[in-house]
């Protein structure tokens, strides 16, 4: 007899199945109705196939909708007899991050990258005429391998995809559990496993919807270009395709540099960029496309480097497919901090790639002497010579850092091919101990070439240039770059030595390039445009490149640490072994305790956690002080953030504050706090009986009685009238010649009772409580406790990014630039 569970919801499960199913299905036949279509000759059977393709494309894109409906009605509604549901979400969820819950894991980003694939292909229907046919079958078919991701059926005795609707009592891991049988395992499951604590954030709202959107748009520019090569319409394809891959660079341009913004403002990471193995894998086909669309520009004008245009937009959307791999394969589980766990699609996975990389790359090889070329040495003053040549340094960037990058595969590669042995390699490829500077020292020349071809290239014109044209109209902005350099140079003082003289040449070298980019665009819009700023997008959009070069220069070679540990409180293991934090980058603060850090004095205020909110809030206090007078010029709070669990400080997951100028920001994160329950404090308070002046001795120095106050300034204690209240002022001296005050109180309130609020020195665990005053031998007694531990403090890093606003400035400028371009596109592309 068939098991009846008790409150489950099946219906949005089956019908979501059932829409991941149908999706699939039609999207197979809107592939093959418009390869029909595109292979037949008769005009009529052509019309036919392409009605039918149109129609199931629709159905396709209806069907995807209605699995997002479905599951994101499933998780507001807490249905946790949905593995998806119970695996990303949780009661205490909030609302506004549901949809993070989405495609917080890998069957729900799938579904976004779906959605975005059939709104452009829904558009291209609209918009792509002649094209429609070849570009919607390569569109189609990429929706097949994407549906195929969330179907979770098994195909001839193999699983295709990971079923978003699986129920809990049918996971593989729950298989053989009492619970499972029991009608009523629902009544069992109280809660969801809840978001990761890193992903409750904002940004992830907002951050993968637009970085997907780039991933899906890159598909355009290759199907253009397939489309071109499979109709031998080897010179058309060019004018649709060229707004479509400026739209694709801007989408994932800007996908990459929220991401950014959210490692900066909102992660842990010590900025907005650590050439993290995924990061890399979405740059990447970044540099690469914008290769291709130069490259377009460069045959557009001359008929020169279509073979390369080829090259370029097929090799992007490969990329994009093989850092899906290395995403969600994974194999970047032990060198990436954000990769997704391995569902068992990576063969399904590597499937989709051939799919698309075999019939691209051989076409591309069989019709290699139909593909129009022009046999001509390209003068060295035009301009889609050098065009050409910024096309193979944002090449050469991207194989250094897709070999990097693609460290575990080669691992991989050389345990199943049996070449380790064969090498005799007794240990596998070690990524780079300091990859920051292993990326730095290869990037920051290609930075230097791509500033100053930025700079110049646009000042050529094509096929040929007069010689002394160009070197008359760059000579201002070549001088005014050179005046510039040499001021922020000097002014900014920029000597980074970390890496030696030779890094400092580069860094300088790059900072002439930046500059140059800069002006040099400007220049151009003035000179050459007249000042004509909608026909200027190229111009705005270097603006913007030179802009982000200059941001990431001086933030990176002028960052500096300003939380040192000069006492030496973290030595000793303090964060563990298997830690990356410095301990002397990080700063101890105890609460109320004031401690210098570069200019500012900075105080741990306290804490606060909101109701229903799993984050503690930490208020840090910063005041910057006259140094003569000592007044105080200037004082704000930051507030950052952590998610604490009861595991102590293993489990904290902060996020970083930041007080922001017009010409720098101090970033503030916690790196780790005491756990409150801990109780293996086994340490006694022992008793002195003293009077002014006398001495009392402890392990890490002594401490002086000076006086004692009627009215006590210990912020812990709170009068009431009618209390007598005396402090006891102590001066504290270190073995370290280190200086500190004391004050515990001892009061009476009510004529009666007799209380006292004790106070500490932190740093030292040392703990002073006022017991009582000894009016016959005028003396007071104080009790003296040294603490194996301490409760009431906070670890955190400090940094400032100077100039960080050049970057972010930048980004906007450039994505400006792309509309400007984008605009004028589509705006001539109607007009024909």
């Amino acid at each position: 007899m068939e098991t009846k569970y008790i409150g489950e919801h099946l219906l949005p499960g089956q019908l979501g199945h059932f829409f991941s199913v149908l999706a699939f299905v039609a999207s197979m036949v809107a592939t093959v109705s418009f390869v029909a279509s595109v292979q037949n000759k008769d005009i009529a059977s052509q019309t036919s196939w392409k009605k039918l393709g149109r129609w199931a494309f629709v159905i396709q894109a209806a069907s995807v909708f209605a699995v997002f409906t479905c599951l994101y009605f499933a998780l507001y509604n807490h249905y946790f007899e949905y593995k998806y549901v119970w695996r990303n979400s949780s009661r205490s969820l909030p609302v506004s991050y549901l949809l993070s819950s989405f495609w917080a894991d890998q069957e729900g980003s799938f579904t976004l990258w779906s959605i975005w694939q059939s709104i452009l292909g829904l558009v291209v229907m609209r918009t792509a005429k002649k094209f429609e046919a070849p570009v919607m079958a390569v569109l189609s078919l990429a929706q097949v391998c994407l549906s195929s991701m969330i179907i979770g059926i098994f195909i001839l005795g193999y699983k295709v995809g990971s079923n978003p609707f699986l129920l809990l009592r049918f996971a593989e891991e729950n298989q053989g559990l009492p619970w499972v049988a029991r009608p009523d395992y629902l009544t069992f499951v109280k809660d969801g496993n809840g978001l990761n604590l890193s992903l409750q954030n904002y940004w992830m709202v907002i951050h993968p919807p637009i970085l997907f959107l780039g991933f899906a748009s890159t598909i355009m520019p290759f199907a253009f270009a397939f489309a071109g090569l499979w109709t031998r319409e080897y010179k058309e394809w060019i004018k649709a395709a060229l707004p479509w891959s400026l739209f694709s660079a801007m989408m994932l341009g800007t996908g990459i540099m929220m991401g950014a913004a959210w490692a900066y403002e909102s992660l842990t990471f010590g900025g907005y960029w650590t050439w993290d193995p995924v990061e890399n894998g979405s740059l990447v086909p970044w540099l690469t496309l914008v290769a291709g669309i130069h490259t377009l520009l460069a045959f557009r004008a001359t008929g020169q480097a279509l073979k390369a245009t080829f090259f370029f937009f097929f090799i992007s959307f490969i990329l994009i497919l093989y850092s899906t791999f290395l995403t969600r394969s994974g194999i970047l589980g032990d060198t990436s901090v954000h990769s997704f766990t391995d569902l068992g699609m990576s063969g399904q996975l590597l499937v989709y790639m051939a799919i698309f990389v075999i019939p691209a790359f051989g076409l591309m090889f069989i019709r290699r002497k139909d593909i129009p070329t022009i046999v001509k040495e390209e003068s060295t003053y035009s301009r889609e010579f050098w065009l050409f040549i910024g096309a193979l340094i944002l090449l050469v960037a991207a194989i250094q850092i897709s070999f990097t990058t693609s460290i575990p595969v080669w691992n991989t590669l050389l345990k199943l091919t049996g070449l380790k042995k064969v090498f005799n390699m007794d240990h596998d490829i070690a990524p780079p101990s300091d990859p920051l500077f292993h990326y730095n020292k290869i990037q920051i020349w290609i930075a230097i070439v791509l500033g100053l071809l930025t700079a110049m290239v646009q000042y050529l014109k094509y096929k040929d240039t007069p010689r002394g044209e160009m070197t008359k109209k760059l000579a201002i902005p070549t001088i005014i770059s050179l005046v510039a350099t040499g001021l922020i140079g000097w002014l900014g003082h920029i000597t980074y030595d970390t890496y030696g003289a030779g890094f400092l040449v580069a860094i300088y070298l790059m900072l002439f390039a930046s500059v140059y980019a800069v002006i040099a665009n400007v220049s151009y819009i003035f000179i050459v445009h007249k000042g004509k700023l909608r026909v200027a997008g190229a111009s705005v959009a270097h603006i913007g490149f030179g802009l982000v070069l200059l941001g990431i220069l001086i933030t990176s070679s002028k960052k500096e640490v300003i939380s040192i540990d000069r006492m030496k409180m973290l030595d000793g293991g303090f964060f563990g072994k298997d830690s990356k934090e410095n301990p002397r980058e990080n700063l101890m603060l105890p609460t109320h305790f004031p401690v210098q850090m570069g200019d500012y004095h900075v105080t741990y205020a306290g804490d606060s956690t909101a109701e229903g909110d799993a984050k503690t809030y930490y208020l840090v206090r910063y005041e910057r002080r006259e140094p003569s007078s000592g007044k105080v010029i200037e004082s704000f709070t930051l507030h950052p953030d952590a998610f604490l669990s009861n595991r102590g400080e293993q489990a904290l997951t902060p996020n970083p504050d930041s007080k922001h100028y017009l010409t720098k920001d101090i970033f503030t994160y916690i790196t780790a706090v005491p756990i409150k329950d801990d109780a293996s404090d086994t340490a006694q308070y022992t008793s002195h009986e003293i009077q002014p002046g006398d001495s009392v001795f402890f392990s890490n120095g002594f401490f002086i009685l000076e006086s004692l106050v009627p009215q006590p300034a210990n912020h812990n204690y709170v009068a009431e009238k009618g209390d007598l209240a005396v402090g006891a002022r102590l001066k504290v001296y270190t073995k370290n010649n280190e200086q500190y005050t004391m004050e515990p109180v001892y009061y009476i309130r009510d004529s009666s009772y007799q209380y006292n609020v004790p106070d500490t020195v932190s740093p030292l665990s040392l703990y002073v409580r006022f017991n009582k005053i000894l009016p016959k031998d005028n003396k007071i007694e104080l009790q003296v406790k040294e603490s194996a531990t301490f409760k009431d403090y906070i670890v955190m890093k400090a940094f400032v990014f100077p100039f960080i606003n050049v970057l972010w400035i930048g980004v906007l400028v450039m994505i400006a630039g792309f509309l400007m371009s984008i605009y004028q596109k589509v705006k001539a592309l109607r007009k024909k």
